[in-house]
Parts: C-alpha cells; structure tokens; sequence
C-alpha cells in the first residue's frame, strides 16, 4: 500500500467510525410503538371514557393526539 492509499484508508477508517458512532446515537432517540401508551380515562378527572377527543365528564381534552396515525404505523416495534 503506498502512503497516498495508507492515507486515504485511515481517512476512511476515521470517518466511518464517526458514522457507526452516529448510527449508534440515532437507534437510542428511534421511537418504538410500545414507547407510546393510550389511555382509557381522562387524566384530569380519572373517568373512563371513549376516546372523543375530549372527557365526556369534565370536558378535558386528550393531551397528545397524533397529527397522522399512518407515521405512527410505519414506527417499527421492539419485538422485531
């Protein structure tokens, strides 16, 4: 291998071991299916209740609603 190749490889080396320690970075914020929990009660009074956006009690309206179910789909899940 000649110096100008040799230079090349580590620099190659160097950046590739950045992109594993990148990669490795990105897998631990990835959001799973499980990572999300719906609830069957309202978290201001505790009533149970369908799900109409909004307690049928106290009027309190769901927290956190997903804008488009279909990218919660697309989520891969922790089982495989």
């Amino acid at each position: 291998m000649t110096i100008t190749e040799s230079i090349k490889f580590n620099k190659l080396k160097e950046e590739n071991e950045k992109l594993k320690n990148e990669i490795t970075e990105l897998k631990q914020q990835q959001l799973y299916k499980e990572d999300f929990k719906e609830f069957a009660h309202c978290m201001n009074c505790g009533d149970d209740y369908d799900f109409d956006n909004k307690c049928s009690t106290c009027g309190w309206k769901r927290i956190i609603a997903l804008k488009d179910n279909s990218k919660y789909d697309t989520l891969p899940s922790k089982e495989g």
